[in-house]
């Protein structure tokens, strides 16, 4: 599908998502966040979410997009509300960088070797599966930042690593 006439940019910051229709173009810059992009090929609907965590650590915490699990369970929603099914649509998965591991386990308070990166990578792989959903293509770890552009009306995707 060519580009539209007329291109509405919108910018993801962390914790907030879009799902939307084929005049836009979507973008984010990600270090150990995550944003799963969402696109169904015959629609040309789709959406990015830009979440910092994969889930909070209080289970009673206010629904909010910063959270990987909150940001799917919107997608879900959008999903229906387009009234289409998780598995129409393909996936692609960036960000889950591990750059800041001493600072991570003092702002989280864990000891643990598990990275923040990696854990938000390793959620998205797993939440994409458990809903059935391909994943296209993915850029996940190592230890730089990138920028993310996402063009909802053909689905392609570029990123720059800095």
């Amino acid at each position: 599908m060519e580009s539209p006439k007329e291109v509405i940019d919108r910018y993801l910051n962390p914790g907030e998502i879009f799902f939307g229709g084929s005049d836009f173009r979507v973008r984010t810059l990600l270090g150990s966040c995550v944003s799963i992009i969402l696109w169904h090929p015959n629609r040309h609907i789709g959406g990015m979410c830009h979440y910092l965590l994969p889930s909070p650590a209080d289970i009673h915490s206010a629904k909010t997009h910063k959270y990987g699990v909150d940001a799917f369970s919107y997608f879900i929603s959008e999903i229906k509300k387009h009234k289409s099914s998780p598995k129409e649509y393909y996936a692609k998965i960036f960000g889950g960088s591990n750059m800041f591991l001493h600072e991570e386990r003092e702002i989280l308070k864990d000891s643990s070797s598990s990275q923040v990166g990696t854990r938000n990578a390793d959620f998205a792989k797993k939440i994409l599966e458990e809903n059935e959903i391909k994943i296209i293509s993915e850029d996940i770890g190592g230890n730089l930042s990138r920028k993310v552009y996402f063009t909802v009306w053909d689905g392609e995707v570029w990123v720059e690593k800095k």
